[in-house]
């Protein structure tokens, strides 16, 4: 069968659909990266003259200890929540596929419930929960008070603060990649484990040998978007603990925006994000190696 060929006639009109997202792209995304990186070498306060000062802002980054804390506070907090959500976002699937094979309805209707959480603004989340976890009048630490147990301080416990922010996370995301890892996981032929059944495999070992496996490319997608989605963790930090307490709870994303718009210093904060730029890089070539290494 002879393959039909693209006129010129197509062409334009592909080119013609494809226009207004490749500007909107070019504007909104590519001209920014480079504008950032070009800023990174100069010391640019928007209320005077930019001034080109070559490597200085990476050296002075490399010198700043509260960024290096950004950078061990951020890789700690990926560390809480990104395994955390992978496994719970499993959970809720596999919870989500069994209901379904009672009632369609009732899979829908915990899809929908599972998923609230994403619809939510991420600052009015942050602010909500900021009430709730309140050492004083917080009504987590009312209801814990009512039963007896002491208050707990949440957010203003330097030891607490970022755990607990995890755990904001964690609910707050777990329904996005949910609904992903459902996806993925009714892509799987049901011939797979019907073979299983016969073979007399139960549940356990038809996830660990046939689930696991070929779920491996939506866990791998849904980790590498965690990853760099917290390197980026903004809102949740400035609705829920603007930082604090001290700096126990400064991400990257925080500090980037605080060295912009606090401080002004706006091609300071741009060679922070030439840094985050290419340490997502590095996560990302890293994660799709050991990908194709497991494999193979």
């Amino acid at each position: 069968m002879e393959r039909k060929k693209i006129g010129s006639t197509e062409i334009l009109i592909a080119i013609g659909f494809l226009l207004p997202s490749l500007i909107l792209l070019i504007v909104f995304v590519l001209w920014p990266m480079i504008y950032s990186i070009v800023m990174s070498f100069y010391e640019w306060n928007p209320l005077k003259d930019e001034v080109y000062i070559g490597l200085e802002n990476f050296k002075q980054l490399i010198k700043d200890d509260l960024w290096w804390e950004s950078v061990w506070n951020t890789t700690k907090y990926t560390l809480i929540n990104v395994p955390i959500i992978v496994i719970v976002a499993m959970i809720m699937s596999e919870l989500v596929i069994y209901i379904n094979k009672k009632s369609a309805f009732m899979s829908k209707l915990a899809k929908s419930i599972y998923f609230i959480p994403c619809a939510l603004s991420l600052v009015a989340t942050g602010v909500a929960w900021r009430y709730l976890l309140g050492t004083n009048y917080g009504v987590i630490n009312s209801m814990l008070n009512s039963i007896g147990l002491p208050s707990i301080a949440w957010l203003s416990s330097t030891k607490l603060a970022l755990s607990t922010m995890a755990a904001v996370t964690i609910w707050r995301w777990s329904g996005y990649y949910m609904v992903i890892t459902v996806a993925g996981r009714l892509d799987i032929s049901a011939s797979y484990y019907e073979a299983a059944e016969i073979e007399g495999a139960g549940a356990w070992k038809k996830f660990q040998h046939i689930t696991l496996p070929l779920l491996k490319p939506v866990l791998f997608y849904i980790i590498l978007v965690c990853v760099i989605g917290t390197f980026q963790e903004f809102d949740l930090v400035y609705a829920m603990t603007a930082g604090g307490p001290s700096t126990s709870t400064y991400l990257t994303g925080y500090y980037l925006y605080r060295t912009a718009f606090s401080s002004l210093k706006m091609g300071y904060a741009s060679a922070m994000a030439v840094f985050l730029f290419i340490l997502s890089l590095i996560i990302t070539i890293i994660q799709f190696r050991f990908n194709k290494d497991s494999q193979q």
